[in-house]
């Protein structure tokens, strides 16, 4: 509860202006906090814009979506792709959910506000508002918002090129349900002790604190099912990166190959990685008591933006 009023409220705490219909706009932090009523209610986004791609038309966008009990802002701060943004020349928009999680495909989740028609809203606006070319757009997310990712997989497929879910496997009452009108290029990154997320499926963590659980597929059968869906035949690898941080985790690389023409699968196994964005520097050593070890082998952050560029970003 008091994190959905911190949502609502957050954009009175600065200088307010607004601008276009129905939407309210607040900066801070190099993000721009913006509010506006869709299917009723007041949803809410951050976004980041790029001071070089400011009037700018057809520029790409990548969409990142916070895991549960979380916000646009926090994922912001884990994930650094604001300023990879800076650095590569896209946009970033970092949605917040309405309740403490995506409506991600669990039934566990289900809520009679749609997060996909939200986002469909999201994508409108941004494309109306900031020049983005709506054929590159990209989609990624932690835990809940991993799963998100892989719904708008299954529902959006058009509306996006591409998709990086991290820490995430596929909610099995999604598995039927999930008919994408397209495949598209994916990248994946699971931890292997992920305390949360099980690596062999089955039941999510459960708890106030932790989220409203859940059946998931194993990571396996994760990779599988898109793999159907790509109508991938080849592997390639594993391939095991070498230790260089000494933080307690290590690499293994994995490509799907031979898949429908502009299509790729690339995977990330974090050995022995805990329920993280890996490169995070924003994990405390308390929290990560709970949530697991944090690999400093490797950057989601910029293993996706060099995914995405493959694909036009």
């Amino acid at each position: 509860m008091a994190r959905s009023i911190q949502k609502l409220i957050r954009p009175i705490c600065f200088f307010l202006c607004l601008l276009g219909p129905g939407a309210l706009w607040a900066q801070t932090d190099g993000l721009t906090s913006v509010t506006l009523t869709d299917q009723g209610v007041k949803r809410s986004y951050e976004i980041h814009v790029p001071d070089a791609l400011v009037g700018k038309t057809g520029v790409p966008a990548v969409f990142v979506f916070h895991g549960g009990q979380g916000d646009g802002a926090n994922i912001a701060d884990t994930t650094q792709m604001a300023e990879a943004g800076d650095a590569a020349g896209f946009i970033s928009v970092f949605p917040d959910s309405y309740g403490d999680e995506w409506n991600d495909g669990r039934s566990e989740s289900a809520s009679p506000i749609s997060d996909v028609a939200y986002i469909q809203t999201v994508l409108a606006a941004v494309v109306s508002q900031h020049g983005v070319d709506p054929k590159r757009i990209y989609a990624t997310g932690l835990s809940s918002g991993g799963m998100f990712t892989q719904r708008l997989a299954c529902d959006l497929a058009t509306s996006f090129r591409a998709f990086g879910p991290v820490a995430a496997n596929l909610p099995a009452d999604y598995q039927s349900a999930c008919k994408p009108a397209r495949p598209n290029p994916m990248s994946f990154f699971n931890g292997t002790t992920d305390p949360m997320m099980p690596w062999d499926g089955g039941e999510i963590t459960k708890s106030a604190e932790m989220g409203a659980g859940g059946l998931v597929l194993s990571h396996s059968d994760t990779m599988a099912f898109w793999s159907a869906v790509g109508t991938c035949t080849t592997l390639a690898g594993p391939s095991d990166w070498p230790d260089t941080k000494k933080d307690g985790t290590s690499i293994t690389t994995e490509e799907l190959g031979g898949c429908a023409k502009g299509v790729a699968m690339d995977i990330y196994i974090i050995n022995d990685g805990g329920h993280t964005w890996p490169g995070a520097t924003n994990v405390s050593r308390a929290k990560s008591l709970v949530v697991g070890n944090v690999s400093q082998e490797i950057s989601a952050t910029n293993q996706l933006v060099t995914f995405f560029q493959k694909y036009g970003l």
